[in-house]
């Protein structure tokens, strides 16, 4: 049985990967809050329209 190392990951790999993701989510943050916020600012405008019409 022959034991030897195939895939070597640096040391500082776990650091590095968290570093990207974290940056990542922090860029993606903005679309994210576009994404849920604009339809929903629509329905709270539809839904003030027809508050006002229904008097």
């Amino acid at each position: 049985m022959i034991l030897g190392t195939y895939i070597t990951i640096p040391e500082a790999f776990p650091a590095d990967l968290l570093a990207y993701s974290g940056e990542l989510f922090t860029d993606l943050s903005l679309l994210i809050v576009l994404a849920v916020g604009l339809p929903m600012a629509f329905w709270v405008i539809r839904k003030t329209i027809s508050l006002v019409r229904a008097r």
